[in-house]
């Protein structure tokens, strides 16, 4: 989900608040930063919005189908061990590679089972419900060697999520510094707005599909001081995975600063990791 261009404050204070709300960003920010000078256009949960096609591409966002429940994560996610291709679509890492690896783990103290690496950036800790739903426990961003933990889980991929429905999350997330993880730096409090906006037509370089869209809007404050907004796009593959993903980004710290990103990535390929379990290749995976 690179990080935001680094300031350079003329006061020690400045540039650790700078550094803290990059910290805190890691859950809202991806390779490919593109700002932008205008906010959030005014639509409804369950629509696509100009942004989304301007991030995305021409093309890749087509006409929306039949609607189906989000049933089953792990089928939608394509939970088992691999890596997934994408190509940055905006911004001045725009065409460029990034990875995703998912891989699982042994159980934590946490209870996370799974991690999914997001290039050099950044490594989610998941882990899987009762209800089947993904959540996530943990994170860590390594260019600023950060730890973040979600109390409770923070919402991944919600189970039983019907067409139209909203899930609401509110909760606290306390972040320590990677080397010292037992003492906390600074706390804030993140919610989430979940909903099922739909099922579209998706064209990527990996294929044209039949997506599931997800959309998710966070708002994270920070000290009373930093405030993040940030809408994201997610569209899912039954078996394999997230094949696109847009999100429009915007923060502000009183009158320090203020920025307005919007990211996006498409999928170019899918390689199981798991030579006993590999699933069917992909181009036998796309919508006729």
């Amino acid at each position: 989900m690179a990080s935001p261009e680094p300031t350079h404050a003329s006061r020690s204070a400045l540039l650790e608040l700078r550094i803290a709300f990059l910290v805190v960003a890691v859950i809202v920010v991806s390779p490919g930063t593109c700002p932008e000078s205008d906010g959030a256009e005014d639509v409804p949960p369950n629509a696509v919005p100009s942004e989304v096609h301007q991030v995305l591409g021409d093309g890749v966002v087509g006409a929306a189908e039949e609607t189906r429940p989000l049933t089953d994560p792990i089928r939608l996610a394509r939970w088992e061990p691999g890596e997934w291709t994408y190509r940055i679509t905006s911004g001045e890492q725009r065409g460029q590679i990034e990875r995703e690896i998912l891989a699982p783990i042994d159980v934590t103290a946490r209870g996370e089972t799974w991690t999914r690496k997001i290039g050099k950036q950044y490594t989610l800790y998941l882990s899987r419900t009762a209800e089947g739903s993904l959540v996530l426990p943990s994170e860590i961003t390594y260019a600023h060697k950060a730890l973040v933990h979600f109390e409770p889980p923070l919402s991944y991929l919600i189970a039983a999520l019907q067409p139209g429905e909203v899930r609401e999350f509110d909760g606290k997330m306390n972040v320590y510094r990677v080397s010292k993880p037992t003492t906390r730096w600074y706390s804030g409090r993140i919610r989430a707005t979940t909903v099922h906006a739909g099922v579209y037509q998706v064209t990527t370089p990996a294929g044209t599909f039949s997506a599931t869209l997800v959309r998710t809007d966070y708002k994270i404050d920070i000290l009373a001081v930093v405030s993040v907004t940030d809408t994201l796009y997610t569209f899912y593959v039954e078996g394999i995975g997230k094949v696109a993903e847009a999100e429009h980004q915007r923060i502000s710290a009183m009158a320090l600063f203020n920025t307005n990103t919007r990211i996006g990535k498409v999928l170019v390929d899918f390689t199981p990791m798991s030579p006993t379990d590999s699933g069917p290749p992909i181009n036998q995976l796309q919508a006729p």
